[in-house]
């Protein structure tokens, strides 16, 4: 029987609405008195298991993901082969199912947190750091909360912790601040201050004290003052409160559904499903890092949204929407510079120096949001300084090298002999120092190699998007990404724009959907952190060679997955 496209459609809402239900019904953290013993800390009861616990999610997660690579392998034979017609209800029944399970998947088949649809440490950061950002900016995060922490009266053993000195990115202790907590408290009024205690107070309340302390050892606030604008505004709407939160942790879900609604208008539902399958099934970027958090996902709605709006002939605002995307995160900069790159290989080969209508439109578009954008952000953190200690504070998080990047520099800088498993030191302050140090000097040696196949690679890809229309240029600039960046590894969620090439290039769907495979397998194959990363690396690059080869090799016309 076939499937109607009415059906698909309900089938995709259905998914999604359920997500929304289960989030609102689940949205809380489970408050934790401050005197709970570290035996009782954790939830570790709670975790589900068999098929609907973390492993089994894995299982099914990778299953998806090897069930649509071989769907739409066979679907790729029988067109080459001329039988495309028989079996085509079939398949898309099928590929339908995947879809809506790659979007269950993301969710972990809604078990979320394995428990808990809420991220605790992610809402602590993204919550203190951008409602209290005049007062605390990019470093003084930790050190105000061990004051505030203290005057709470915390026990001398949960004050004397370690901390992550934020303007170095070296662990540190509580010791300094705690002599001197005026180094804090000077850049609150008195009311800010009890405002910021009480919010500190309610948080704390939500996690066992041992998760308390570790909050205290990651690497802080990073969002942009773009993101702030909106992140202040809503988080001083009201003391922290669990009310509160689950509506700011209802802001993603319903930006998710939002997005996947524009993708299906654009590009299809075949392409759609695709897309979904890849974001609910690969390894690197699973709902555990960022999901149940305060607007994590709006950088990758806005890049969809953008390519949608130029798949559909609205350049101006869909140059509005992929800069937006780069002042929340900076790094969706890449959609941007694909089209920027294939304009100005398509001027070379005329030797004109002429804008196109629709180009024109898309310049003015995104030159128009980062000037609005900047002069908004700087007027509501109190001036230009706030975008400058941003760059500051990203250089320091980028020299800082973690276990979970990705991208052709982490690649290039691991060194077999130094991975983790030898390297690290558990006598020392911090046991991955040691690491570090390799990798940082393993890129040294090779920065010249990496400069040089970043510049061939956009070589590359402005040859191939110069033949290409906007919105698949801008799409043919994710594959940037795993090249020019080094990311943590959930900010691979933005892969997912590469299925929206999957009409110009049928094989590139099934490449995605392998690729979400392989990073499972990766998983198996190795069991420490940065060695799983290196391995996504590889795989990363790989893909993205694959993109750039298939856009050079095209030929005649579109043909659908």
């Amino acid at each position: 029987m076939p499937l109607s496209r009415r059906a698909v459609q309900g089938l995709l809402a259905a998914v999604a609405f359920g997500a929304l239900l289960a989030a609102a019904a689940q949205a809380q953290v489970a408050p934790h008195p401050v005197s709970a013993s570290t035996e009782n800390e954790g939830p570790a009861g709670q975790v589900p298991l068999g098929l609907l616990g973390p492993r089994g999610v894995g299982g099914i997660k990778a299953g998806v993901a090897v069930a649509a690579t071989a769907l739409l392998g066979l679907g790729l034979s029988l067109d080459r082969a001329g039988r495309s017609g028989p079996g085509r209800r079939v398949r898309d029944a099928l590929l339908a199912a995947l879809g809506v399970a790659g979007l269950a998947c993301w969710w972990n088949l809604f078990q979320f947190n394995f428990p808990g649809f809420a991220h605790p440490s992610d809402t602590f950061h993204y919550y203190l750091g951008a409602k209290y950002f005049p007062e605390l900016g990019y470093t003084r995060l930790y050190e105000c909360v061990a004051v505030a922490d203290a005057e709470a009266g915390l026990d001398a053993a949960s004050l004397r912790r370690p901390m992550r000195d934020l303007a170095t990115n070296a662990l540190t202790t509580t010791d300094a601040i705690l002599l001197d907590r005026a180094r804090c408290t000077s850049h609150f009024s008195g009311a800010r201050w009890s405002e910021f205690r009480h919010d500190v107070d309610f948080l704390r309340g939500l996690v066992p004290p041992r998760k308390w302390t570790l909050f205290q050892q990651d690497h802080g606030y990073n969002a942009t003052p773009a993101w702030g604008l909106l992140g202040h505004a809503l988080t001083n709407a009201a003391p922290a409160s669990q009310a509160q939160l689950r509506l700011l942790w209802a802001l993603d879900p319903l930006l998710l559904l939002a997005m996947w609604a524009a993708a299906w208008w654009a590009f299809g539902w075949r392409l759609a499903a695709v897309a979904a399958i890849y974001w609910g099934t690969n390894y690197a970027a699973p709902y555990g890092w960022t999901g149940g958090s305060i607007l994590r996902q709006d950088w990758l709605a806005a890049s969809v949204f953008g390519v949608a709006l130029l798949r559909r002939d609205h350049p101006a605002a869909g140059g509005v929407l992929l800069a937006w995307a780069a002042l929340l995160r900076i790094f969706p900069a890449c959609l941007a510079a694909g089209v920027a790159l294939g304009v100005l290989a398509r001027m070379l080969a005329e030797r004109r120096v002429r804008l196109r209508p629709a180009e024109r439109r898309f310049a003015a578009g995104a030159l128009a949001c980062v000037a609005l954008g900047v002069a908004l952000s700087s007027a509501a953190a109190g001036g230009l300084s706030s975008w400058r200690e941003f760059a500051e504070k990203s250089r320091t998080h980028l020299s800082t090298p973690l276990a979970n990047h990705v991208g052709l520099a982490t690649l290039l800088s691991f060194d077999s002999a130094q991975r983790s498993a030898r390297s690290r030191d558990p006598s020392l302050a911090d046991p991955m120092e040691r690491w570090k140090e390799a990798r940082r000097a393993r890129f040294a040696e090779r920065r010249m190699l990496f400069v040089a196949l970043v510049a061939g690679f956009a070589v590359w890809l402005a040859h191939a998007a110069g033949r290409a229309p906007l919105w698949a240029g801008a799409a043919l600039g994710v594959a940037l990404i795993p090249v020019a960046l080094e990311l943590t590894a959930y900010y691979w969620s933005a892969l997912l724009l590469l299925a929206f090439l999957g009409g110009r290039l049928p094989l590139l769907a099934a490449l995605l959907c392998a690729f979400s495979a392989a990073g499972w397998a990766a998983s198996e194959l190795w069991h420490w952190t940065d060695e799983i990363h290196v391995a996504l690396s590889a795989l990363g690059a790989l893909l993205a060679a694959s993109v750039l080869l298939l856009e050079t090799l095209r030929r005649g016309r579109v043909t659908r997955v």
